[in-house]
């Protein structure tokens, strides 16, 4: 069977990252430098800067001579290297021959001066992963196809990315970066011989055979410039004159030097198992099946230094059948009796018919954990009973059925909290034992809790907060005065006391046209009921006046 090379490059992967997070805009010349010898180079740069002439390799100054109002950030390799390595997990979907090509730019930089110090920025300016789709195209009707939805799912994730197909590394290498739509995406009657690739190659610059930059100017001042302008040529004056190196890399594009790529594997979940010589039935016995599991698990995680969010208990029936459990953690834990409080009741989710042949418990989603070291009197943190309590919860009502408010960064009440996992990344320290209690300082308890710091400011806020603004009819003195008294569901309240107002402006930048401006005021009634009621528009404006009921503070 031919190979199927596809080569994915990335040219903006450091800076969409960027913007994705957040940390820059899609209005600004975005670029990430690193310093060497006491000077800053551009490592990586962002679409703009590109057609605004910055390039890869140059000083920090002449870029800003170039672009006077470009943003710089420092470049993050690692979190390039983290990035490719998930496209490359991700491009599984298409194949199980995937990898990562982080270094494969590296010979295009040189070993001296500018040339070895830009090696890591020409490699970022090369991000892209490998795909060997060699008799799995036909899943998605052909290589058309499937580059089609490669590319729809990238664009949709914010990723710009050029596609180069050929039967080896090296031409798919150089028709991604160098060459144009209808040479780079192949025809459905193309085939990928030696003399097809050939002829794609011919237009393409010299820089397409991953050459380094010396040799690359070396044969432009004796008027070599494309790859056709040596693929008539004698071998053997070549390579005296440039180098070997420039042979090998001709002879691997043309698939005469069979390249190839060091696939990637997902990592495979921890796993114990136990087959039984007799098939195990009764429910005594399945549940110290489970509880064998636990310990041999909580043995191997121990073992491996690592801690688990997800346990999968799965089974064998006699006539083939197989089935799963998931047990979730709210954190990561390896402590046995914590698994079996977890698992306690997962043997009423086995039928085991005539009996099962085997069981096995994976361990998913594991991280590095290192041991954790108390003193023999000391109590179970808060952190960890919390913990414990959120997964027995899990455990008995079922994963995405325990949630938690978390606070978001937003004056509007409706849209300042919302609900997701728990999560203990917001536990109060693991320094507060259960049979302590310690007075914290406020700031310090907004800080640790996560919600935002200009609560602290804030008014007060009501106990509860109706889903949806109920219309009131309001009497009030003057139109800016707060209310006299008001109507809601046909029941008149006077007010006794009355606070605020409160104004909260709607965030231009995501509210729809025509949201107002909002006036809050605490009331409180003659029977001591308390209400947080809001005027729409301002009256300074000449805008119409609606009046809202939006809490109770008891």
């Amino acid at each position: 069977m031919e190979r199927l090379i596809i080569y994915v490059w990335f040219p903006w992967l450091a800076t969409e990252r960027l913007r994705q997070t957040g940390e820059s805009d899609g209005q600004q010349t975005l670029v990430l430098t690193s310093r060497y010898q006491g000077a800053d180079y551009v490592d990586a740069l962002c679409r703009r800067g590109h057609r605004r002439g910055l390039q890869i390799g140059m000083r920090l100054a002449d870029a800003r001579a170039l672009c006077p109002d470009l943003v710089s950030r420092d470049s993050a390799p690692a979190a390039d290297a983290r990035d490719l390595h998930h496209l490359a997990l991700w491009a599984r979907r298409y194949s199980p021959l995937t990898a990562p090509d982080q270094g494969a730019a590296n010979s295009g930089t040189g070993n001296s001066g500018i040339g070895a110090m830009t090696a890591s920025a020409i490699a970022r300016d090369g991000n892209g992963i490998w795909l060997d789709v060699a008799g799995a195209t036909h899943l998605y009707g052909g290589v058309r196809p499937l580059l089609a939805d490669m590319l729809w799912r990238l664009r949709r994730s914010g990723l710009r990315a050029r596609l180069g197909v050929a039967s080896s590394c090296g031409a798919a290498w150089g028709l991604a970066r160098y060459g144009r739509v209808q040479s780079r995406l192949p025809s459905p009657d193309r085939k990928t011989t030696t003399r097809v690739t050939a002829a794609l190659l011919t237009p393409l610059p010299l820089a397409a055979l991953r050459l380094d930059r010396r040799t690359v100017a070396a044969m432009a001042t004796a008027g070599l410039r494309h790859i056709g302008d040596i693929l008539g040529m004698p071998r053997a004056p070549l390579a005296n004159r440039f180098g070997s190196q420039l042979i090998e890399r001709l002879d691997a594009a043309l698939g005469h030097i069979n390249e190839s790529f060091a696939p990637i594997a997902p990592q495979r979940p921890l796993l114990a198992v136990l087959n039984f010589a007799e098939p195990v039935a009764a429910p005594d016995d399945i549940k110290a099946t489970i509880h064998r599991l636990a310990e041999d698990i909580a043995e191997i995680l121990q073992h491996n230094g690592l801690a688990t969010r997800r346990l999968r208990l799965g089974w064998q029936r006699v006539d083939g059948t197989v089935q799963v459990h998931d047990t979730h953690l709210s954190r990561p834990g390896r402590d046995a009796s914590a698994f079996h409080r977890l698992l306690a009741d997962a043997g009423e989710a086995i039928n085991p018919e005539f009996g099962l042949e085997s069981a096995w418990m994976e361990a998913h989603g594991c991280s590095p954990q290192s041991p954790l070291c108390r003193r023999f009197d000391e109590g179970l943190t808060t952190a960890e009973s919390y913990a414990s309590l959120v997964d027995r919860l899990v455990a008995r009502l079922g994963y995405g059925t325990v949630l938690r408010l978390r606070p978001r960064a937003c004056w509007q009440p409706e849209a300042a909290q919302y609900m997701a996992l728990p999560d203990m990344g917001a536990v109060p320290a693991s320094g507060t034992t259960t049979t302590t209690t310690t007075t914290t300082d406020p700031d310090d308890m907004f800080a640790t809790d996560g919600w935002p710091a200009q609560l602290a400011t804030a008014a007060p806020r009501p106990i509860r907060l109706l889903s949806h603004p109920q219309p009131v009819a309001v009497t009030a003195l003057l139109p800016d005065h707060p209310p006299a008294l008001f109507v809601w569901r046909k029941k008149t309240h006077r007010i006794s006391r009355a606070s605020g107002p409160e104004r909260i402006a709607p965030e231009w930048w995501t509210a729809p046209s025509g949201t107002r401006t909002r006036d809050y005021f605490r009331l409180q009634d003659e029977t001591g009921a308390r209400f947080w009621v809001y005027r729409e528009g301002l009256p300074e404006r000449g805008e119409d006046i609606n009046w809202f009921l939006h809490g109770f503070f008891a």
